[in-house]
């Protein structure tokens, strides 16, 4: 689990509690946040802290990969939505390509780590965003 992953979760709860950085927020912000940080608290208390941390660190490498792809094409997330549905298909596509390549490369490196190590309990995709 990434330690970044778990200390923004605890920097939500640390806002909740009226850190000076929290008292300077507008309370529409600070509503927010509460918000946020409930409906982390629901989802962990759903699917486990575990589980939660891995769809993080997915939504994580989505966006970072997308930004990527964006860049490359001197494109923004506005410029995308302005682009004619073919071409918008065509760059959502490249994006879900390397979301799976990246997904496939990292499982294959762990499985081979695991087969070199001897370990014979189940790999965990562990991807570093």
């Amino acid at each position: 689990m990434s330690i970044s992953l778990v200390s923004g979760f605890l920097g939500n709860i640390a806002g909740l509690t009226g850190t000076d950085s929290t008292r300077q927020k507008s309370p529409v912000e600070q509503l927010s946040a509460i918000d946020t940080a409930r409906s982390d608290f629901d989802a962990i208390r759903e699917k486990g802290l575990s589980e939660w941390a891995r769809e993080q660190k997915m939504e994580a490498l989505k966006a970072k990969l997308r930004d990527e792809v964006l860049s490359s094409k001197g494109l923004t997330e506005d410029g995308v939505a302005a682009l004619p549905e073919q071409q918008r298909n065509s760059v959502e596509d490249e994006i879900a390509r390397l979301i799976q390549q990246k997904m496939e490369e990292t499982m294959q490196r762990q499985m081979q780590d695991a087969v070199r190590t001897g370990k014979t309990e189940a790999v965990l995709l562990d991807i570093m965003v």
